[in-house]
């Protein structure tokens, strides 16, 4: 059987956020992701709402409990972070919401929903000073980004940064704007990878919603798998390693290379989907 899709975004845990309240609500969500083609989820909690060091602790309450009901969903952690929160953890607690090999971490950073650019850019510098890599949460709901030609948006994404558009937008459940500004992101190449965002049965993955609708928009078959499959799983495996220089071919959008070494060659992310996305 082909792996399944990759959701690097959901509020998984129970009792947190404002996802799931208890673990009986965790594994109806669970339940969705596995009927969704999903196999493998990063729990992805505010991190202003969790102890960072109880994140490890309960991922495997979810895992434990998933094994018994016979739910075949790999959980591992994370968190996402608000921008105004980076400079309130401890390198320990950051590595601790990391993924990927050492010399290619990689943290979920918000893109702010107030708008504050400023703010997302400031936190945005302060990581990757700290050597981490940045994959970019629903910035097409934080509409500034997308003012002067997405200029706010290139600008992180020529800095490195990986744009994660969630598939909640492009189903229009964030407003007629964000999902204005996820499609514009998917014709562009703007979009790096596409995540769920669950949040329980009333705002639930929609992973192979969001491929369909990909293809739709004039992307291949392959290139549109690749944002819910290779790309996110190769995040997990192999990390995030910036080119900080704006990628030709993607309309001004930033390239990305998988791993911490670029001498052996190793394929951009979404090479895949190297196939430049319709404008139309």
């Amino acid at each position: 059987m082909a792996p399944g899709f990759v959701d690097l975004h959901v509020h998984l845990l129970p009792g947190v956020d404002d996802g799931p309240p208890d673990l009986d609500a965790t594994l109806e969500l669970a339940g969705l992701e596995v009927a969704d083609g999903i196999d493998t989820a990063t729990a992805t909690p505010h991190v202003a709402s969790v102890d960072v060091a109880e994140i490890p602790a309960r991922v495997a309450e979810v895992n434990r409990a998933l094994r018994k009901e016979g739910i075949p969903l790999v959980v591992e952690g994370g968190g996402e972070l608000s921008a105004r929160g980076v400079g309130r953890l401890s390198p320990a607690e950051l590595d601790g919401i990391a993924h990927g090999p050492a010399g290619a971490r990689w943290i979920l950073l918000e893109a702010p929903l107030d708008g504050a650019v400023a703010t997302l850019h400031r936190a945005a510098d302060q990581l990757r000073d700290a050597g981490y890599g940045i994959v970019l949460a629903h910035p097409e709901r934080c509409h500034p980004l997308f003012d002067h030609d997405m200029g706010g948006l290139r600008r992180e994404l020529a800095l490195g940064s990986l744009a994660q558009v969630s598939s909640s937008s492009l189903a229009g459940l964030h407003g007629i704007r964000a999902r204005r500004n996820a499609v514009r992101m998917l014709r562009s190449g703007c979009a790096g990878l596409i995540s769920s965002d669950a949040h329980g049965p009333r705002r639930p993955p929609s992973l192979t919603a969001a491929m369909h609708a990909a293809c739709e928009l004039g992307l291949t078959h392959e290139h549109a798998h690749a944002l819910v499959a290779e790309t996110p799983r190769s995040l997990l495996e192999r990390g995030l390693r910036p080119v900080a220089h704006i990628g030709e071919g993607a309309a001004g959008c930033g390239r990305y290379v998988a791993g911490s070494d670029l001498s052996e060659g190793r394929r951009s992310f979404g090479a895949a989907s190297a196939a430049a996305p319709s404008r139309t």
